[in-house]
């Protein structure tokens, strides 16, 4: 088991990386992160008189090299991407540059400072399940073996900075270890995203009187669901516990559909809500079903605690907080 006390979480403003910074500080890590320019930092409201953060821009390898030189972490838990799925078939350069050349940045800065490359103990290499792409059923669940078949310019991305990840282990000897974490929600996730765009439409409707539509797309999809605060507790624990050059699912083992999401959170509403498909909202290439295999995850002693009916309790108690 590793001994960490210095950590670097790129993105740490973000959804994920405000969860990850409470799941370091509760477990005794120095933490400093990263932003970018203009980024919010309300998401660390709890926790930002404990943690340093300084603005990156990723797409600059000089600035990669800065943070390094400023932070000297122990453990780099890289987080800052482009995510939006929706988004990548919009803008497909802007996910390469971030997830891809962003990544690549990183790894150069590392590898060309032998004081932080003495220093750093771990890189975990966050990536998604989306790179999985359209799976048979006969495949699932899905072991970290399972080729990428990516339909998305996010998903290209964000494969293409994992191989390499696998390439800059062989090859330099850089403590990477790659995770692919599937779907997970909770409070602070921006819309753009399943859970909290109907939190959020859930969360005004309930405020407004006359009719009131959900508007969803492609409610048919399967889709691993797990609490934030459980994946990055994985994460954590992987940091400390996994092997260098591995990959890591993390997710719950289990699937829901989006139909299932939607009729739980309609279920908490406090008014009566109808739904209607919009058009708008479906995308170009849809991934139908995803679930992972954790056995790699468990035999690290991680089990996923907090309940889907909790997740989306407290992510539709956040969105009605925000007036």
């Amino acid at each position: 088991m590793r001994k960490i006390r210095r950590a670097l979480i790129t993105g740490i403003t973000g959804f994920a990386g405000s969860h990850l910074a409470d799941e370091l500080l509760a477990a005794g890590y120095d933490v400093c992160g990263t932003r970018m320019r203009g980024e919010s930092s309300e998401n660390l409201t709890g926790c930002k008189q404990r943690v340093k953060v300084r603005v990156l821009d990723l797409c600059s390898p000089n600035s990669c090299a800065r943070i390094l030189d400023w932070s000297r972490p122990e453990a780099i838990f890289h987080l800052a991407a482009f995510t939006n799925v929706g988004a990548s078939f919009v803008d497909p350069d802007a996910a390469m540059r971030v997830n891809y050349a962003g990544t690549l940045n990183l790894f150069e800065a590392i590898r060309n400072s032998k004081g932080v490359k003495k220093a750093l103990r771990v890189f975990l290499l966050l990536g998604s399940s989306d790179m999985y792409g359209r799976v048979r059923a006969a495949e699932l669940p899905l072991d970290e073996t399972q080729p990428l078949r990516p339909v998305s310019p996010y998903a290209i991305s964000k494969a293409a900075a994992d191989f390499l990840g696998a390439t800059y282990h062989r090859a330099y000897k850089l403590p990477i270890i790659r995770i692919r974490s599937f779907n997970h929600a909770g409070p602070r996730q921006r819309t753009g995203f399943v859970v909290p765009d109907f939190a959020a439409q859930i969360a005004r409707l309930e405020r407004r009187s006359g009719r009131r539509i959900l508007r969803t797309g492609d409610l048919s999809a399967h889709r691993d669901l797990t609490d934030v605060r459980d994946v990055v507790r994985a994460y954590r624990l992987i940091a400390e516990r996994g092997d260098a050059g591995e990959v890591y699912h993390v997710g719950s083992g289990k699937t829901v559909t989006i139909q299932g999401i939607v009729d739980k959170l309609l279920g908490l509403a406090r008014r009566s809500i109808t739904t209607a498909i919009d058009p708008k909202r479906m995308r170009p290439a849809e991934v139908p079903i995803l679930r992972a295999d954790i056995t790699k995850l468990k035999k690290l002693g991680w089990e996923p605690t907090i309940p889907l009916k909790q997740t989306l309790a407290d992510t539709l108690d956040y969105y009605r907080s925000r007036r």
